[in-house]
């Protein structure tokens, strides 16, 4: 797990540098979902219901930002998961956003 938290952490940190308007997009949007839902670590996983460790965008009908760095305004389209299940998550989001785009 910890191999997979740090490649997405590298590829994160890359695109955040690449796009710091997307990246501070993405910042302000999860500052919006703890300010309005609370922290992550206050509630259980989503799947697991392990103690939950971070916020993921999980509904796309409402996406904006680039392919790599989505965002949502709505506070509700993020779930609260542990961070091996926000993998998960994360890899799922991005099979399907690859089907969304034809790749």
């Amino acid at each position: 797990m910890d191999d997979r938290l740090a490649e997405r952490d590298a590829r994160l940190t890359r695109f955040a540098k690449r796009h710091p308007q997307a990246a501070a997009d993405v910042a302000n949007a999860l500052a919006k979902v703890r300010y309005l839902r609370g922290e992550p670590s206050e509630r259980t996983c989503t799947d697991c219901r392990a103690t939950a460790a971070e916020w993921q965008l999980v509904d796309l009908s409402e996406r904006e930002g680039p392919q790599f760095l989505l965002y949502s305004d709505d506070v509700h389209a993020y779930w609260a998961f542990c961070s091996l299940c926000a993998l998960d998550v994360e890899d799922e989001r991005r099979r399907k956003l690859n089907k969304i785009w034809g790749r």
